[in-house]
């Protein structure tokens, strides 16, 4: 026994010493066919090493095995498909309060445990359990009565392996749980290495991966140490089993040497081994199970999540259909929209309106707005004001729909946000961020992000490239003709991660021509020349202006500059404070109020009153007005309108007499 023992541990030294040397080679066709065959494979000829002849070797890596590793494999594909979808099916204020790091080492770390389980350990529980059942059958059919001693053995092991593996689990998520925060730590780390390097926190950043890592290292370490211990007594267990039950059959033979032959006994105790072991192989790879669902039990979490912000099963109306090919539409389905478009007119309907609106989010105690009552129509071009933290953008999230209010509330076109289905939200409503979000690919991939179409199509791609090109043209950046940009950007230049290859203000209009090529019903705008000097801010301004004569129906701009209100020819201003709205009218009506909340806006930005007869022509108008508001530009000319108080105002101004003072921001 102890020869070939010592035989067989030869044969697996010298498999796993091959194998060694394998992985340090390129994969060639020899090694494929090694991973196939699972033969020894011929050494390399560079090592100094005498050559053998390959010889098959008896091990669990057979076809079986094979086909478990592809289902775990396929385990992880599915989970981590499944997971990703998920969460990006989440609220805006999941994200809010869960770090990026931590979703990616779930994602990447966590769900490898559930093919572990997949691919080896389920696989070797159902084989040893294969072999327990056929071990315990012939036990019981050789001798009931002396079985009974190793089925005490077995359920002591069994007892063992479920105390551990409870612990196990507990300990695996703590561990887990740990390395997320490590990598959240270095994912943060990384994203803000500019400022890490110029604030000097190299170090600080060191340290605090490092303690992360440690805290998951002594979890680790109390892991080891319990699984020596489960062994130990395991193995001390079937050990001590072992010599009660040879001690038994000893007794047996010597007093009744008649009842039991010896080729009974041998057999007998064969079998006991082969139970004993099957049992304590099956207690080990349970509570590795375990360990491992311990490990993924967050996956699942995170997979079975609801998203409190979901799309609900109703028939939305003025429905596009599912493919956005950007082609011309059908002559029905634009006859149908106009005659819904005068229907629209006929009721004088606000494209948004907001009825006692509250939202609160996130660990907010106080809500970000209150009580909000506003409606915005067709052609409306709207400016939300106020001082940092009043609750600007709030607005704009909720009009997007990353948050539901959680009073009242705010209708698009008519219907409830919450009975329209995020895809139709995102037809109608495009924004335009501070800080645009561009992804690394190309120019043509940015501008089209979201609007599928037939790439193998050359006529489509080709008509697609013509757009845009005329988007991004009448975004300010074209990329053709005799009026090319600077910096040589065609619609296949790449713009790097999060268009880094680009400056603040091609960013802005390469996201200007992303919402262009849309045509939306409303264009919110956040701070869009925030970050921009005054000659990228005239450029954005005039895309913007060209942006409201070729597209978008109405346009809601938050800002805090308030120079721009004049320069798109903004005729609502909406003034928030703390949350509630504190100001509604004309800019140039606002600014005559001096105790305005406005008022000391534009007076601490140098900005003062029109002078011009506009300023009288709409405090003349306000007492009389009575109709709905309604602003266009057509030719040069603006037809705004301002609900005041009770009433409606209507003015006809020529652009010349309104100016663009951006210098006076």
């Amino acid at each position: 026994m102890l020869l070939l023992w010592w035989r067989k541990k030869q044969k697996k030294k010298q498999k796993w010493k091959y194998r060694k040397q394998l992985l340090q080679q390129p994969f060639t066709r020899k090694t494929f066919i090694f991973i196939i065959s699972q033969q020894t494979p011929p050494l390399p000829q560079n090592l100094n090493m005498k050559q053998t002849q390959p010889t098959k070797t008896n091990h669990t890596y057979t076809y079986p095995s094979q086909k478990n590793t592809q289902t775990g494999s396929r385990g992880n594909y599915n989970a981590r498909v499944k997971l990703h979808h998920n969460l990006l099916l989440q609220e805006a204020a999941f994200f809010d309060s869960t770090e990026t790091g931590i979703l990616l080492s779930r994602i990447n770390n966590d769900v490898n445990k559930i093919g572990q389980v997949i691919s080896f350990h389920i696989n070797i529980v159902f084989r040893q359990l294969t072999q327990f059942v056929f071990g315990s059958f012939f036990l019981l059919k050789i001798s009931p009565q002396m079985s009974l001693v190793a089925f005490t053995g077995i359920g002591f092991i069994a007892i063992i392996s479920a105390i551990y593996g409870q612990f196990s689990r507990v300990l695996a998520e703590k561990v887990q749980d740990k390395f997320a925060e490590a990598s959240a730590i270095a994912e943060t780390s990384f994203r803000m290495s500019e400022t890490i390097r110029a604030f000097n926190g190299i170090n600080l950043e060191t340290s605090k991966y490092e303690a992360g890592q440690g805290e998951a290292l002594e979890l680790e370490e109390v892991q080891a140490w319990a699984y020596g211990m489960h062994k130990f007594i395991a193995d001390s267990v079937e050990t001590l089993l072992h010599i009660t039950v040879m001690y038994c059959c000893w007794s047996v033979g010597r007093l009744h040497p008649t009842l039991v032959d010896g080729k009974t006994l041998t057999s007998f105790l064969f079998y006991v081994k082969f139970v004993l072991e099957s049992s304590n192989e099956v207690g080990n790879e349970w509570a590795k199970i375990q360990s491992a669902i311990g490990a993924s039990s967050k996956i699942f979490e995170l997979i079975g999540r609801v998203p409190r912000i979901n799309d609900q099963d109703v028939v939305v109306v003025d429905k596009e259909e599912d493919d956005l090919t950007m082609n011309a539409t059908s002559t029905a389905t634009s006859t149908m929209k106009e005659v819904k478009e005068e229907e629209k007119k006929e009721k004088q309907q606000p494209i948004i309106n907001m009825s006692n609106m509250t939202v609160t989010y996130g660990a907010m105690e106080a809500p970000a707005l209150k009580n909000i009552n506003l409606q915005i129509h067709e052609h409306d071009r709207v400016a939300i004001v106020g001082r940092s933290g009043s609750g600007k953008s709030s607005m704009l999230r909720t009009i997007l729909r990353f948050y539901d209010p959680s009073s009242g509330s705010i209708e698009l076109q008519g219907i409830n946000l919450q009975d329209q289905t995020r895809k139709d939200i995102s037809r109608k409503v495009v924004v335009v961020e501070q800080e645009p979000h561009l992804f690394p690919t190309t120019l043509m991939e940015n501008v089209l992000y979201g609007l599928p179409y037939d790439e193998n199509d050359v006529e489509q791609e080709e008509g697609m490239r013509v757009r845009v090109a005329e988007a991004l043209e009448l975004a300010g950046l074209p990329v053709t003709g005799d009026d090319k940009n600077d910096l040589g950007l065609e619609l296949d230049t790449r713009v790097g991660e999060g268009g880094r290859t680009l400056s603040g203000g091609q960013r802005q209009r390469v996201a200007i021509a992303r919402a262009l090529i849309r045509s939306p019903d409303v264009l919110l705008l956040d701070e869009p020349t925030a970050a921009l000097d005054s000659k990228s801010e005239k450029t954005v301004v005039d895309a913007l202006q060209r942006v409201m004569q070729k597209g978008a129906r109405s346009m809601v701009m938050v800002t805090h500059r308030l120079g721009v209100i004049r320069s798109v020819n903004v005729n609502k201003v909406i003034v928030l404070e703390k949350g509630e709205i504190a100001e509604v009218g004309h800019p140039e009506e606002l600014l005559q109020n001096k105790d305005g909340l406005y008022s000391q806006l534009a007076r601490e930005q140098g900005i003062v009153a029109e002078s011009s007869s506009l300023s009288s022509e709409i405090m003349s108008s306000h007492s009389s007005a009575t109709t709905t508001t309604t602003t266009t530009l057509v030719n040069g000319d603006v037809n705004g309108s301002v609900d005041g108080g009770g009433g409606r105002l209507e003015h006809d101004v020529e652009m010349k007499d309104i100016p663009t003072p951006l210098a006076q921001c």
